[in-house]
């Protein structure tokens, strides 16, 4: 009876570590380092785009790391555009960023990453990219928009559709931040094409006088958390919108 027990033990723990063993391998192989993180677009006008892809990579203690965007350039076929490091975010996180410009390109794309001679992508799920995806892994982003006079500033933002009940505000100083205010954005509209987003608005009154030291950032509140859109850092000013 001993001897059935103990052999019953070890086919259990047999057992137990062939399953674990497995979901070690299916873990491994799911992983995938490298996410766009969102699309910022610069220009869509008469046929020339021009938009900043920035990417979320997990480094690690890779070296030798290459990102690069693989874009339709229509005619032209595929390019490749190399992206630079911007930044690094929790802790092990590195941003980088690449601008793709020109006339007649499609804006769709993919995201190939080369970190220690391992390749890996990030195409969609296999649909590759556009630059109408404006969020990827990043749960709210600024969007540029263009401003009607100096002392009225429009702010749009991006937020993923976390939750119904979501606020969504403005933070922005006219004084290099010795004082701040909040202001509420409304939801706008919803994003084409069944993506998950949503788009939010608001106008700002300004101080024309004071636009030198006017900057702002994002604040996205949903089911109990706070994201912010800081531009990694260093804030937003009267620079960022879309040139008419």
């Amino acid at each position: 009876m001993k001897i059935r027990k103990t052999l019953r033990k070890l086919t259990a723990i047999a057992i137990a570590l062939v399953i674990l063993s497995g979901m070690l391998i299916t873990s491994k192989a799911d992983y995938n380092p490298v996410n766009m993180y969102y699309c910022d677009n610069v220009i869509n006008w008469r046929g020339s785009l021009q938009f900043n892809v920035y990417v979320q990579i997990d480094a690690g203690s890779a070296a030798n790391k290459q990102v690069i965007i693989h874009y339709n350039a229509g005619d032209e076929g595929w390019k490749d555009q190399n992206a630079s490091y911007l930044t690094t975010i929790d802790g092990n996180k590195e941003i980088w960023v690449a601008t793709v410009s020109g006339f007649a390109i499609s804006g769709e794309y993919a995201i190939k990453y080369i970190g220690d001679g391992n390749t890996y992508w990030d195409n969609n799920n296999g649909k590759n990219y556009t630059n109408d995806d404006i969020l990827g892994v990043a749960n709210v982003e600024a969007i540029r928009t263009h401003y009607q006079t100096p002392n009225n500033y429009y702010i749009y933002a991006a937020v993923k559709n976390i939750g119904y009940a979501k606020k969504v505000t403005v933070r922005y100083t006219q004084d290099n931040w010795a004082s701040y205010k909040d202001v509420d954005l409304s939801y706008y509209h919803s994003a084409p094409d069944g993506k998950d987003f949503e788009y939010w608005n608001c106008s700002l009154n300004l101080d024309e006088n004071k636009m030198d030291d006017f900057q702002y950032c994002i604040r996205y509140e949903v089911n109990g958390q706070t994201y912010w859109d800081n531009n990694f850092g260093r804030n937003y000013d009267k620079s960022f919108y879309r040139p008419l």
